[in-house]
């Protein structure tokens, strides 16, 4: 079934026309965040054909990825003020035509530093334009499948690496790694103008203003949101510390099963592919059971196989299957926090609440690797090392638990 095909198929209840429309919105920004995802990932793609242009280190691109981070933190932060000021449409389109051509213009960078400061400013309008895709899919769907349209929007990050893991490969190999960022660079710029096509011109900043007054970030905290905010906070967190922790290390933990070094890169499939499949299943059960007890029970199969390939004696036709277990369990929950604000905010919060959610999350991508590195240095075992992600996964659960206990004693 296409993702057109669902979308419609939970928009019954709607006209022909406006299920049509939703479907429509709903595919232009999964479409978004798709290339949002791949220019993301772009940096990696071309960072070992670099070291050999440029003559450096790998170690010397630190800064590239450190500022792509950064960059995307920031974008999540400032979108969601942006729009109430200045509407969803300006910050859409800001948005998208600052990471294409940040993306284009990262063809003529010569050296580490200005490649750096180039990502960064790339990475501010990768940052921006996924709330406001996920708000903007979420708003013209039903309430009930509001956070499913979330979720199929956010997967578009996922599907965005893969697809770049999958073109990267023969576009450096028959065109150079320049190829990588044009194709990265013009396709968004592309695709604006059916970006533009569906974001409603009712989304003004006089209308958001008067629909929630005052400061969208301190809104965030009142009416009775102040403790389902700090706990989406804090699950963003440590989920997306878990997830990148792994992403990171768990190709090193291959050579404990009898894998040559040439062979990590594996894992990462593995992991990735892991997480697209969880994110399937994922859509196909979250309205009828929630999205609450739908991430409690994939952050339970993410332990399960943690401590399974951390601890037991595992076959090694088994471990490629359980790191991609690991990863359905997790970067589900990576995309099911920003479902979890969707179901939270109120539309005139929504842009800023998936935001500053996915933006605690981005910092936790930062804080695990270095963690792990961390336990690296000091001459931890890779298995021993990949067993604590058990802590924060622990931690992440009994968030769920509180936010739960929450809703109870509301309704």
């Amino acid at each position: 079934m296409t993702m057109d095909h669902q979308v419609q198929s939970v928009t019954q209840t709607e006209s022909p026309t406006a299920a049509k429309s939703s479907a429509w919105t709903v595919t232009v920004c999964f479409l978004v965040v798709l290339l949002d995802g791949l220019d993301t990932t772009s940096i990696a793609f071309v960072a070992p054909a670099l070291t050999r242009a440029w003559g450096i280190s790998p170690a010397a691109f630190t800064p590239a990825f450190v500022a792509t981070s950064i960059g995307a933190v920031i974008g999540y932060m400032a979108c969601g003020p942006l729009a109430q000021r200045f509407g969803q449409r300006p910050v859409a389109a800001a948005s998208v035509l600052l990471f294409g051509l940040g993306t284009l213009l990262s063809v003529f960078a010569d050296n580490i530093t200005t490649l750096s400061i180039l990502r960064l400013v790339t990475a501010i309008g990768l940052g921006g334009a996924l709330p406001v895709a996920v708000a903007t899919a979420a708003d013209v769907m039903p309430a009930k499948y509001r956070e499913l349209a979330a979720m199929i929007v956010a997967t578009g990050l996922s599907a965005g690496s893969v697809v770049g893991g999958i073109a990267g490969i023969p576009l450096m190999q028959n065109f150079g790694w320049k190829s990588v960022f044009i194709l990265g660079g013009l396709l968004p710029l592309v695709l604006l103008p059916a970006l533009l096509s569906v974001l409603p011109r009712a989304t003004a900043p006089a209308e958001t203003a008067s629909a929630q007054p005052g400061n969208p970030i301190a809104a965030l905290f009142g009416q009775g949101y102040a403790l389902r905010t700090a706990l989406l906070w804090l699950f963003a967190f440590l989920i997306f510390l878990d997830a990148y922790a792994l992403i990171f290390w768990v190709p090193t933990l291959l050579s404990a099963f009898g894998f040559a070094p040439n062979q990590a890169p594996v894992a990462t499939a593995a992991f990735g592919m892991g997480g697209l499949v969880g994110n399937v299943v994922m859509m196909a059960v979250v309205a009828k059971i929630g999205v609450n007890r739908m991430l409690m029970l994939t952050t339970v199969i993410a332990i399960a196989g943690i401590v399974l390939i951390s601890q037991g004696a595992i076959p090694q036709g088994l471990v490629l299957p359980l790191i991609g277990g690991i990863g359905a369990g997790l970067i589900t929950g990576c995309v099911g926090q920003a479902a979890l604000a969707v179901s939270f905010y109120s539309p005139a919060i929504r842009t800023t609440g998936v935001g500053w959610s996915s933006a605690l999350g981005r910092i936790g991508s930062i804080a695990g690797p270095a963690a792990g590195g961390l336990m690296l240095s000091l001459g931890w075992a890779p298995r021993d090392i990949v067993l604590t992600a058990v802590v924060p996964a622990l931690a992440a659960i009994a968030t769920l638990l509180a936010l739960a206990w929450i809703d109870r004693t509301r309704d």
